[in-house]
């Protein structure tokens, strides 16, 4: 998987207008984010990108919680 393609699928979400699309999008980003950590396991070489990966990863959280609620769980 490319590294853009994560970025993709979280920048899909920060402009998801659709509540009732949200979670999708948000479900893709996650599973997009997961398949690139998971490419990049055991190098050094991406520490830049894991780290944004986390930071997106808890953003995504915040942005479920605060759109979407307790009923996102």
């Amino acid at each position: 998987m490319a590294p853009s393609t994560w970025k993709m699928a979280y920048r899909a979400v920060a402009l998801e207008p659709n509540n009732a699309r949200l979670k999708k999008r948000i479900s893709a980003a996650q599973e997009a984010m997961m398949a690139r950590l998971l490419e990049m396991r055991g190098t050094q070489e991406h520490r830049g990108e894991i780290r944004a990966i986390e930071k997106a990863l808890r953003t995504l959280a915040v942005i479920k919680w605060e759109r979407l609620g307790r009923a996102a769980r």
